[in-house]
């Protein structure tokens, strides 16, 4: 009796681990709103103020488990020839507050430093560390920004999968420069003065016309 009750539980157990999961990667029936939000991402512009981008393929995949959208961008600035690199998903909180830079990153050889907050002039905020990957021959050197957006303001929080877990969607962006050692830009970081053009547009685009109330 006792092995049989034993068995029952276990069943329900692996049951409802089966649904809870199936809802959290939307494997039935994807939300509207995650659908919509999917479709928005193509209108981001490739001109933004002085940069110019380029669409780059994305392998399917690529984005992780249960991500609905997913974009990938090349940015130039017109006057400097910086070159930004562009990374914008979207989908149910569940599967895009996962696999942080440390996580991805790390998988690729590099080591990720310990990030810092930054904040932008909209009082946005995002995580900025520098990352490295040292090879027989060659060293590269990352430096990257990441935060998630659920409609009000991007943010950089220490557990993403528990702080967005009611929100209908959720957007992770990563923006990234290879450093270049003694031919640094002086004065203000690229990715900084990109990340300015680009938030505002973003608050545009990928909300538009969603009522959160």
């Amino acid at each position: 009796m006792k092995r049989w009750f034993a068995a029952l539980v276990g069943s329900t157990a692996l049951v409802i681990c089966g649904i809870v999961h199936g809802y959290w990667t939307d494997r039935w029936a994807p939300p509207v709103e995650v659908g919509q939000a999917a479709e928005r991402l193509d209108t981001i512009p490739l001109a933004l103020g002085e940069w110019d981008g380029e669409a780059l393929a994305v392998k399917p995949g690529e984005g992780g488990e249960g991500v609905a959208g997913c974009i990938r961008r090349r940015y130039v600035h017109r006057q400097t020839g910086a070159v930004i690199s562009l990374f914008l998903v979207c989908g149910r909180p569940g599967p895009v507050s996962i696999h942080t830079p440390d996580v991805c990153y790390g998988a690729s050889g590099f080591l990720v430093n310990t990030p810092d907050r930054y904040e932008s002039s909209s009082g946005d905020r995002m995580w900025k560390a520098d990352a490295t990957r040292t090879r027989a021959t060659e060293e590269t050197r990352l430096r990257l920004y990441w935060g998630w957006y659920d409609g009000s303001a991007w943010t950089a929080v220490d557990d993403p999968r528990v702080h967005f877990a009611r929100c209908p969607v959720l957007h992770k962006l990563y923006v990234v420069r290879e450093l270049s050692g003694a031919n640094e830009p002086n004065g203000n970081e690229p990715c900084e003065e990109f990340l300015h053009t680009l938030l505002p547009v973003l608050r545009r685009t990928l909300f538009c016309g969603v009522n959160h109330g």
